[in-house]
C-alpha cells in the first residue's frame, strides 16, 4: 500500500537493456513537499529511474505512481495530464539555442492551448524573475549567457506551468562553488514558497548536505534510502567510500561541528 504521505511511489521496479538489468525490484516513496537527493555511481541508474519516472524509459516491470495516478509510460502520463504537474531541468540545461531566453522559457507552455500570447509573455517574465535574471535578459540568446544563467533559464522554464514537482539532473555540474551554492539557495527558497517537491540527481556532496531531507542511494540495482546522518552510519562499501572517502571528508567534518 502506497504510504499517503507520498507523491510519488515506486514499487518493484526493473529497468533492463538487452541482458543488463539496471534496476531489479526497486522500491521507492518520495514524500510532498521533501527535496530528495538520488546518488550512486557511473553506470548505477540515476538518470535511468528518473526517465522511468518521466516516461522515456521503458520498464519491464514495477508499478510507479505519480500525484496518485499510475504513470511510468509516456503514453500514460500523457492520457493522465501529468506532465502539467512537473518540470524537469536537463542535465546541462538543454537549452534551443536558436531561441531567446524569453521563448526557451514559453515552450511548456505551447502546450495550453488556452494561453493567449500575451498572458504566456508576461508569465515568462514572471518566471525569469523568479529565478533571479534581469528584464534585459530576456532577449538575450543562450550563447550570450554564463553557465550560471544557462542554469537559471533553465529552471525558469521547468517552473514555466507552475509544476508541483520539479526533477533537477545534475543541477550543479560545471558552476563555480559560488554559483554552485547560490543555485542551492534559490532551490530551497523556491521549495518553500512554491510548495514544491524536488527530485535532484547529484554527485555535490555540497549540495546534499544544504538541500536534500532524504537520498536514496543506487547500490546493487536497489535504492537504499535514508538522511544523510543516517547514511554517514551505513555499512555498505559503496556508502562509506562514497560519505567517507577524501571528497567527502569536508562534508563530514562539518556535519560533526
Amino acid at each position: 500500500m502506497d504510504n499517503p504521505d507520498s507523491i510519488i511511489s515506486i514499487h518493484g521496479l526493473v529497468t533492463q537493456f538487452g541482458e543488463q538489468i539496471v534496476h531489479d525490484h526497486l522500491d521507492l516513496d518520495i514524500s510532498r513537499g521533501e527535496i530528495f537527493g538520488i546518488v550512486g555511481g557511473s553506470g548505477s541508474g540515476k538518470s535511468v529511474l528518473m526517465g522511468a519516472i518521466l516516461g522515456l524509459v521503458p520498464i519491464k516491470h514495477g508499478i510507479i505512481t505519480v500525484l496518485g495516478k499510475r504513470a511510468g509510460t509516456l503514453e500514460r502520463i500523457m492520457k493522465n495530464h501529468l506532465q502539467s504537474h512537473w518540470g524537469v531541468l536537463f542535465q546541462g540545461g538543454a537549452l534551443f539555442s536558436s531561441l531567446t531566453v524569453g521563448e526557451n522559457i514559453q515552450i511548456p507552455m505551447r502546450d495550453m492551448e488556452d494561453m493567449p500570447k500575451d498572458l504566456a509573455l508576461e508569465m515568462a517574465f514572471i518566471k525569469l524573475k523568479m529565478v533571479g535574471l534581469e528584464e534585459g535578459d530576456f532577449f538575450k540568446y543562450p550563447s550570450e549567457l554564463s553557465g550560471g544563467m544557462v542554469k537559471r533559464v533553465a529552471l525558469a522554464r521547468a517552473l514555466a506551468v507552475d509544476p508541483e514537482i520539479l526533477f533537477l539532473d545534475e543541477p550543479t555540474a560545471g558552476l563555480d562553488p559560488i554559483s554552485a551554492a547560490a543555485f542551492d539557495d534559490l532551490i530551497l527558497t523556491l521549495r518553500d514558497n512554491l510548495n514544491l517537491t524536488v527530485v535532484m540527481i547529484t554527485h555535490d556532496l555540497d549540495s546534499i548536505k544544504h538541500l536534500c531531507d532524504r537520498i536514496a542511494v543506487l547500490v546493487d540495482k536497489q535504492a537504499i534510502v535514508g538522511t544523510l546522518h543516517s547514511l554517514l552510519n551505513n555499512s555498505h562499501p559503496w556508502i562509506r567510500e562514497y560519505f567517507h572517502g577524501i571528497r567527502g571528508q569536508a562534508t563530514l567534518a562539518e556535519l560533526m561541528e
